[in-house]
C-alpha cells in the first residue's frame, strides 16, 4: 500500500468547492480510484474506496459533510472517481479518510477491462480446492472451502518490488505481519479464463469459472 503517493496541497480542480480546506483535518490527499462500496455494519460502518492497492475508508461518523456522504453511498460500485480528502489515520491495512469532494474521473481507467472481466468466482486448473473470488478490487484466496488470505488488487504498469512492463496485476495482503506484495503479469483475463504469470519466478497460475 502508498498512502503517501496521493499527498497534495491542492483542491480537485476549479468548480468542485471543498467541503472543508485541505489539510486542515490531517494530510491533504488526492487520488483517483474506484467505489468498493458501503456497509452499515463491520467493526468500522462507512465507505470504502480503494486506489492503487490502498484502502481508504469514509468513516459513517467521521467529519465527513452529509451531502459528499450520500453522494458516495449513492454511487454504483466500481465507480471510476477522481476523490480529495484529508488522511484522519493510517492503519495496516487501510487509511481512515474524511471526504472532501468526489466526481467522475475525467479519464477513464486503462485497466477498467481487466477490472471488470475479473469479477467473480475462480477456481485453479492444477487444484480445484484451490479458488479465488473477486469481489471488487478485494482479491480472496479459498482453499478446499476456507479463507486462506485476502488482498488488494492494483493493476498498473509497474509493481512495488521494480517488475515494469506490459499489464501488471499487483496484489497486497491484508492483515500481513510485515507488508507484502505479489506481482503478476496478466496473459489474458476474459469470461471464462484468468492466466498470469507469477513474476519474477515465472510461474503460470491458470484460473477459469466453476
Amino acid at each position: 500500500m502508498r498512502f503517501m503517493a496521493g499527498l497534495v496541497l491542492g483542491v480537485l480542480a476549479a468548480g468542485r468547492a471543498a467541503a472543508f480546506e485541505p489539510g486542515s483535518l490531517g494530510d491533504a490527499y488526492r487520488d483517483t480510484g474506484y467505489v468498493q462500496g458501503c456497509t452499515d455494519g463491520g467493526e468500522l460502518p462507512g465507505c470504502t474506496i480503494i486506489a492503487g492497492g490502498s484502502q481508504f475508508v469514509v468513516p459513517a461518523d467521521g467529519p465527513t459533510p452529509p451531502e459528499v456522504m450520500a453522494k458516495l453511498r449513492a454511487a454504483p460500485k466500481l465507480s471510476w472517481i477522481e476523490f480529495r480528502g484529508d488522511l484522519l489515520n493510517i492503519f495496516d491495512s487501510y487509511g481512515e479518510l474524511a471526504l472532501g469532494a468526489f466526481d467522475a474521473a475525467p479519464e477513464a481507467d486503462p485497466y477498467n477491462d481487466l477490472v471488470t472481466a475479473a469479477q467473480g468466482d475462480w477456481v485453479s486448473t492444477d487444484d480445484p480446492k484451490a479458488k479465488v473470488v473477486v469481489d471488487g478490487l478485494i482479491w480472496r484466496d479459498v482453499y478446499d472451502g476456507e479463507d486462506v488470505a485476502q488482498s488488494v488488487i492494483s493493476f498498473g504498469d509497474t509493481c512495488a518490488e521494480g517488475a515494469s512492463g506490459g499489464r501488471l496485476l499487483e496484489l497486497f495482503e491484508v492483515g500481513s505481519a510485515e507488508p507484502a506484495s505479489l506481482c503478476f503479469s496478466v496473459v489474458g483475463i476474459d469470461a471464462g479464463r484468468m492466466e498470469l504469470v507469477y513474476l519474477p519466478r515465472g510461474n503460470a497460475l491458470v484460473f477459469e469459472r466453476p
